[in-house]
């Protein structure tokens, strides 16, 4: 549940983005139509293949998207942070670089959301399900949630700070593909399939008893 800490990524990256002529907080609003429209749409093509495909198969499948596009992001906020140059007025001129890192960073945003919401967002919370004893999965579950929004949280305030600077933009992109590689580890070494498998062998499997 603890790599659930990447969902703030989504709200992070629209912060990074800029574009002539409007304002910062206006353009993250406007962002947020598009990227709730994705992740809504990723999380219903979830829905049809969760149980088809199972849950690691799609999580060690999408997360190396997720990893991809944190790593386009960093680029375009290298492109569009150190290749601009500034007019008398301290406005930020029109580069190349800045352009294609802008372009850049709103397609990278749309990929992130789109393997993410297929992937970690939703079969996190299906295989939460299924790992914990039947006298223990109440509580299990609950302190699952709370490491979630306990991570949501710290990744929330601490890498707003990151972004105040620009090489911090850049850093904070590559620390969530950090993340992203020390999740797909952790899913392929240590976490079994889950999917039409019962609890008492999932929790076997995951602590490598035999029956």
């Amino acid at each position: 549940g603890a790599v659930e800490g990447l969902h703030p990524g989504g709200h992070i990256l629209s912060t990074g983005i800029k574009v002539d002529g409007v304002d910062d907080k206006k353009l993250s609003i406007i962002l947020n139509i598009p990227l709730a429209a994705v992740n809504a749409i990723g999380s219903t093509v979830a829905v049809f293949v969760i149980d088809n495909m199972g849950r690691r198969f799609i999580m060690l499948r999408t997360l190396p998207g997720v990893f991809a596009s944190l790593i386009l992001v960093a680029i375009s906020e290298f492109l569009s942070n150190f290749f601009g140059d500034v007019d008398e007025d301290g406005n930020t001129i029109k580069t190349t670089a800045v352009v294609t890192g802008n372009y850049l960073a709103m397609v990278s945003l749309v990929l992130y959301l789109a393997f993410f919401s297929i992937g970690m967002s939703s079969t996190v919370w299906s295989v939460n399900t299924e790992i914990y004893p039947i006298h223990l999965i109440g509580t299990a579950s609950s302190l699952a949630t709370a490491t979630n929004w306990f991570s949501n949280f710290l990744v929330s305030t601490f890498f707003l700070d990151i972004l105040e600077t620009d090489s911090g933009k850049v850093i904070a992109f590559l620390l969530l593909a950090g993340f992203t590689t020390a999740a797909w580890l952790f899913i392929y070494y240590l976490l079994p399939e889950t999917n039409g498998k019962p609890i008492n062998e999932n929790v076997n499997n995951i602590l490598r008893k035999k029956k």
